[in-house]
């Protein structure tokens, strides 16, 4: 007896279906590798913008987990019709009996499958206790500036790692041009990075509001109703850098290779008190060369040459500043520009050692116009290197027990002593405001304690055992961040 025709279309559709989720969840493990479900609904939700992200990765998706499974299935429908109209073959009489119960299965287990690879289970375990980081959070305040206020440059390293100066992993030390260019600096190797973070965006708030980044699409208590009005902030209730250094008179302005519009980047600056943000829209409209931009954005060299004349400016200007720029040569696939190039036989390895020279270029302009005697420089990765199947490096990164981000710091106050062998990336933003005098007597700012003195840990979540730290981490606390996603 043939099957009606819509259970047929029915069957098939599921089997389908099932080969879309499982294709999507190999490509987002082979591309990105571990991932959390915030990672994954802030990232998908930043990239909407357009030219926001990497269309290349836009349509290879498009191929892999749409076109492939298709082709995939109508061969398969096309062969097994073959089959049945050749050799007369027919279903079994289990499969005859319940036509659809194969297909509903498969699409059962590849949903199970997608759902574990985009961090939904271990969401799910958190949602199951009443864990919140509230008690440990404490908002900055409002300090009073210094009668001489210090300037503030950070430059967020892309994926920037200590584990790069390893010479016997890579050949050489890729970090060479940066140890030069920090030469006397304050080295710190034990800044990591936060349970839970591993991302851009994640690395951004982490040291620049002490906080974990978590989606407000899983905040219980937000009205996403209200959302219409609410799409163009990012964190609005949060209290972070930009914020505290803007009510101390100080001019933020960030610098930046990629689109602005992604992941929300440009909407949390200007949230924060950030009063210009450029990307690589801005870097177009100007008419940089093409040959200078990759799929991702700008290159580093380039965006240190705007860099150097935007500080130039600020510095003009006689106001306090505080200039940020994130790098993004070390961005998967790497970048290599006609700017920069070396004899290294690795693409990414050429990106790491042409963003050292930019980086180290800009830095010895600070030190050439006597910049450092009133700025304070933090030059930091914004995260590990992700090590997916599908990027550089990954077995030898793999391979390290201990990989930590990278770390420079030069006060013009005289030499930077840290007091704690090791931290997270919460703890940079009072060791930040304390750099510049604006710190609290305590040093607590977010959920992170100064670096900068001796700091009683009391009161902190520094006191839990790693496994406790990193459960509370991964909490949901929805009453701490129902306020931090409303608008005040």
């Amino acid at each position: 007896m043939r099957l009606p025709r819509w259970l047929g279309v029915t069957r098939w559709a599921l089997f389908t279906a099932a080969l879309v989720l499982l294709a999507l969840a190999g490509w987002i493990r082979y591309r990105f590798g571990v991932v959390t479900l915030d990672q994954t609904l802030l990232n998908i939700r930043g990239a909407a913008g357009d030219k926001a992200g990497n269309p290349a990765l836009v349509a290879e998706a498009v191929v892999v987990c749409i076109v492939l499974p298709l082709a995939a299935a109508v061969a398969l429908v096309a062969v097994l019709a073959w089959r049945r109209r050749v050799r007369g073959a027919r279903g079994t009489a289990r499969v005859r009996r319940h036509p659809v119960l194969p297909g509903a299965l498969s699409l059962t287990v590849a949903l199970a499958i997608l759902l574990t690879v985009t961090g939904v289970p271990q969401y799910a375990s958190a949602l199951l206790g009443d864990a919140s980081f509230a008690p440990y959070y404490v908002a900055p305040g409002t300090p009073v500036p210094p009668s001489k206020p210090k300037n503030l440059v950070t430059i967020y390293l892309e994926s920037g790692e200590n584990t790069f100066a390893d010479a016997s992993l890579f050949g050489s030390n890729l970090l060479s041009d940066l140890d030069d260019a920090t030469a006397g600096w304050a080295l710190y190797e034990g800044l990591q990075q936060y349970p839970g973070g591993g991302w851009t965006m994640a690395g951004l708030i982490g040291t620049q509001c002490g906080i974990p980044l978590k989606s407000d699409l899983l905040t219980a208590g937000v009205d996403h109703n209200l959302f219409g009005e609410q799409v163009d902030s990012f964190l609005p209730g949060a209290r972070c850098l930009g914020d505290v250094l803007h009510e101390a008179g100080y001019t933020n302005v960030f610098l930046g290779g990629a689109n602005s519009k992604f992941a929300g980047k440009g909407t949390f600056l200007m949230d924060h008190g950030y009063d210009f943000v450029y990307g690589l829209e801005n870097w177009e409209a100007e008419g940089e060369a093409r040959e200078n931009i990759s799929i991702w954005g700008m290159s580093d060299h380039q965006l240190f040459a705007h860099a150097t004349e935007r500080i130039d400016t600020l510095r003009a200007a006689g106001r306090p500043f505080n200039l940020t720029m994130l790098t993004l040569d070390t961005h998967e696939p790497g970048g290599v520009y006609p700017t920069c190039r070396t004899d290294d036989d690795v693409a990414m390895a050429t990106a790491i050692r042409c963003s050292m020279q930019a980086v180290g270029g800009f830095l010895e302009h600070l030190r050439t116009n006597g910049y450092l005697e009133d700025t304070v420089v933090v030059v930091m990765g914004d995260h590990l290197k992700a090590t997916a199947e599908g990027g550089f490096y990954k077995a030898e990164l793999d391979a390290q027990a201990d990989r930590t981000i990278v770390l420079r710091v030069w006060s013009p106050d005289g030499t930077v002593r840290f007091a704690r062998e090791r931290a997270d990336q919460f703890s940079m933003l009072p060791t930040t405001l304390d750099l510049l005098g604006l710190g609290s007597r305590d040093g607590r700012a977010g959920l992170g304690l100064s670096l900068i003195g001796e700091r009683d840990p009391a009161g902190t979540a520094l006191t839990l055992p790693p496994s406790d730290y990193a459960a509370l981490m991964g909490s949901p606390s929805s009453d701490l961040y129902r306020l931090f996603w409303q608008k005040p």
